[in-house]
């Protein structure tokens, strides 16, 4: 009963993006007792907080095999290869993201931390390839901040995305961006 309970939930957030259904509303889709609903969650951000659970998850192990295949590609194609695999996992898991950002406090910032806090290890291997002049303080600070960006980059395209916008043209500039990021900074000049 308690997947199916989250199953119809997830069927009601793809059916009205940007609307959270109610518990009646949950109950009455799964042809079930209010008592029902409340017998296995306390309240639809209960229900919505295990489907965010789940997508963090799925989003984890997809971003995870994304870094693995962009791991022997040049840096552009890389930065593609990772960009492009975030945004098609928050495609995937619009729904749920969508209502999971409307919980004040269970938003997306707790739920990007879950999804870096593993990939880390990962996450330092291109931008120690592309800048083997920083010390590991400095590669971990270019990683927090880069890692912030390509969340905030591909929620955006994801979820955000204007309708005549082109995703993949999207994508290729996010990578650029990105790898930006990445580049040496231009001498000074000062001695």
């Amino acid at each position: 009963m308690r997947q199916r309970l989250l199953t119809s939930t997830l069927t009601l957030l793809e059916r009205r993006p940007g609307r959270r259904p109610t518990t009646a509303e949950l109950a009455d889709h799964t042809h079930v007792s209010i008592g029902t609903v409340y017998r296995y969650f306390a309240d639809m951000d209960a229900i919505v907080e295990e489907l965010r659970l789940a997508a963090v998850h799925d989003i984890t192990a997809t971003l995870a095999s994304g870094i693995g295949r962009a791991m022997d590609q040049q840096p552009h194609t890389a930065m593609v290869t990772v960009v492009e695999t975030l945004v098609s996992a928050f495609e995937s898991h619009a729904p749920v993201l969508r209502a999971s950002l409307e919980i004040g406090d269970h938003g997306f910032g707790d739920a990007w931390a879950e999804v870096e806090g593993p990939l880390l290890p990962l996450a330092r291997v291109l931008p120690s390839r592309l800048r083997p002049d920083l010390d590991d303080q400095a590669i971990d600070e270019l990683v927090f901040l880069t890692m912030g960006a390509t969340a905030s980059l591909c929620l955006r395209i994801a979820l955000q995305r204007p309708r005549d916008a082109d995703r993949t043209s999207l994508i290729a500039m996010a990578a650029r961006m990105l790898l930006a990021a990445f580049e040496s900074p231009p001498d000074s000049g000062a001695g």
